[in-house]
């Protein structure tokens, strides 16, 4: 008689971001129902509750003593909090490969760049360490700036049940949040008063070679001049190049490659994410508001301004007379890259 065959489990796969994936579902809940308790009169807390009576979650957040919804129990720091608003945007990938540091009562901070360091030694016991003199440049990171989305809703949205007025309000703040970071982030705009300076900024282009191989090995060598290991290089392409990435024989590219809609036809990006240092203040505030008035401009002027000479912001809209309303998001990040960390190519025709 054969023996009876032993019994085999199904095999369980860690999910390592369920619970962020928890914590965005129940953040956008949450705003949903301040949003449409706002625009309906109502009570935010009832929405949620007739809603979403499961989501104990979102009632923390809902009812965070400070308002709008800018507290609440985040996995991880600020920085992922904004992520999570745009997880499937270039934005949010890159922003994921830095390191991230948190500046919550610290304007700025001077952090040790990749060529600053000096190498260890091997010492017989009892005998002095040598130190190298080195190079030791300061990596400033901060202060923080607001990115922020201003949107104005037609008050259809009033009349859509709760789910469905969560995916809208979702899918705003994705493109929102994710298009509008990653255009300044792989610019090469310089810093300014409201904005950290584009990764490019100060770096020139290479010339293209006639391969992206020729491509790719001269932007390494590049950052490799600069006394930056290479080991920790990604690629950040734009969407034409992309798909060379999976027609072309290279067995052994191991290197990650990120697709950046935003970036213009040609460009390739290499940045050592060694130099790379992203960090924020405080998770989103997500807003709303029927008695606002916008400056339907970018960029936008104050309205009513009492400085001399006058200015007036036109076109400027009454969300209470147009019967809309208008929703706000703002986070706090900035970030910065060490001198010689990028390398980039424009013109490339892969």
């Amino acid at each position: 008689m054969n023996a009876a065959a032993p019994r085999v489990g199904i095999p369980l796969r860690p999910d390592h971001r369920a619970v962020e994936r928890e914590w965005l579902r129940s953040f956008i809940r949450a705003s949903t129902a301040n949003v449409l308790g706002r625009i309906q009169k109502t009570s935010a807390e009832r929405i949620l509750r007739e809603s979403w009576p499961d989501d104990n979650r979102a009632g923390l957040i809902l009812r965070s003593p400070v308002e709008p919804l800018k507290q609440a129990a985040l996995p991880g720091d600020s920085v992922a909090a904004l992520m999570l608003l745009a997880p499937d945007s270039e934005f949010a990938e890159i922003l994921g490969i830095a390191d991230r540091i948190e500046l919550r009562g610290v304007s700025q901070f001077s952090l040790v760049s990749p060529t600053s360091f000096s190498e260890a030694v091997f010492v017989e016991e009892g005998f002095a360490i040598p130190t190298a003199s080195g190079v030791f440049e300061g990596q400033l990171i901060g202060p923080v700036k607001k990115l922020a989305m201003l949107a104005p809703l037609s008050n259809e949205l009033e009349n859509l049940s709760a789910p469905a007025a969560s995916v809208v309000i979702s899918r705003l703040l994705k493109q929102a949040v994710g298009n509008g970071g990653a255009k300044v982030l792989l610019s090469a705009d310089p810093p300014t008063a409201a904005s950290p300076g584009g990764i490019l900024n100060g770096v020139a282009p290479l010339v293209a070679g006639a391969s992206a191989s020729d491509d790719i090995k001269a932007m390494l060598a590049d950052i490799a001049a600069n006394g930056i290991s290479t080991r920790s290089v990604v690629l950040i392409v734009a969407s034409d190049l992309f798909g060379a990435f999976e027609t072309l024989p290279w067995p052994n590219f191991k290197r990650t490659v990120i697709e950046a809609p935003t970036l213009p036809p040609g460009t390739a990006i290499a940045l050592a994410v060694a130099g790379f240092v992203v960090s924020g203040d405080g998770i989103p505030e997500v807003d709303s508001s029927r008695q606002a008035t916008l400056h339907l401009a970018d960029p936008a002027s104050d309205i009513g301004t009492t400085s001399a000479p006058s200015v007036v912001a036109a076109p400027a809209v009454s969300m209470f007379q147009i019967d809309s309303f208008a929703l706000r998001c703002i986070s706090r990040v900035t970030w910065s890259v060490s001198a010689g960390a990028v390398a980039w190519i424009n013109g490339a025709t892969w």
